[in-house]
C-alpha cells in the first residue's frame, strides 16, 4: 500500500525556519487548507506574499523569505495566513489590509502569545503593534526594529538611524553618503560624489565609514 504523508511530514521542512514551540501551532492551517508554501531566497522589496486560488493555480499560495530570522519568519507567515483567511471569509470584497484582514491578523496571532515563543521584550512590541496593525512589518518602525535585532550583522553594519550627523556611510552599490540629519520620518543624506540629496528609511542597513574631515 502507498504511504500516505500527513501534514506534519509534508511540511516538516518548515520547522527549522520557525521559533521553538511554534511549528505545531502553525500546522493546523496546512492540515485544514490546501496551501502551497514556497520558502524563497531574499527579496529586497517584500518579506512574504499571498496569492488566492485561481483556475490555473487551485491552491492558496504563500511565499516567505527563507533568509529571515525565526521570529521575522513566523510574523511574516502569520501575516500571509491572515490574508488567506480573509480571502476565504470575504473573497475579493475585503481590502488587502482593511479592517477584515486586521481582525484576522489579530486572531491568528493569539495562540502564539503568552506561550514563551517570543522573547519577552519582542512580545511586548508585538502586542503593542496589534493595537494598530500596519500593512507591512516594515511599515511599523518599532516592530521592524525589534525583529531586526535578532538578525546577525557584522559590526561595521549600521542602520541609517544610527549614523551621526556628519558621518559618512556606504550603501550596497558602493555609493557613499554624508548624514545631514533627520527629517520628519526619513533621514536626509548627501551623496559624496554628485552632492545630490537623498532621503533614507531609518532601518536601511549601511556600512559606517568615518567622520568627514
Amino acid at each position: 500500500m502507498p504511504v500516505v504523508e500527513n501534514a506534519a511530514q509534508k511540511f516538516a521542512g518548515l520547522k527549522p525556519y520557525l521559533p521553538k514551540g511554534s511549528f505545531r501551532k502553525v500546522l493546523p492551517y496546512f492540515e485544514n487548507y490546501p496551501i502551497f508554501l514556497k520558502i524563497t531566497r531574499e527579496r529586497r522589496t517584500i518579506l512574504g506574499d499571498y496569492r488566492h486560488p485561481s483556475r490555473e493555480h487551485p491552491l492558496h499560495r504563500i511565499s516567505v523569505n527563507g533568509t529571515l530570522n525565526a521570529y521575522s519568519f513566523l510574523v511574516t507567515l502569520l501575516h500571509e495566513l491572515a490574508h488567506m483567511l480573509t480571502y476565504v471569509a470575504y473573497g475579493r470584497k475585503a481590502l488587502p489590509h482593511g479592517a477584515e484582514w486586521q481582525n484576522q491578523y489579530r486572531q491568528v496571532f493569539k495562540p502564539f502569545l503568552n506561550k514563551g515563543i517570543f522573547p519577552p521584550e519582542l512580545e511586548a512590541v508585538i502586542k503593542s503593534s496589534l493595537n494598530k496593525v500596519k500593512a507591512a512589518t516594515c511599515s511599523d518602525p518599532d516592530l521592524y526594529r525589534a525583529l531586526k535585532a535578532y538578525d546577525p550583522r557584522p559590526k561595521s553594519v549600521r542602520y541609517v538611524e544610527e549614523i551621526a550627523v556628519g558621518d559618512v556611510f556606504q550603501i550596497e552599490d558602493g555609493r557613499r553618503f554624508k548624514m545631514i540629519g533627520k527629517m520628519r520620518t526619513r533621514y536626509k543624506c548627501q551623496e559624496m560624489g554628485s552632492k545630490r540629496l537623498y532621503y533614507f528609511n531609518a532601518m536601511v542597513e549601511v556600512v559606517e565609514l568615518k567622520k568627514e574631515a
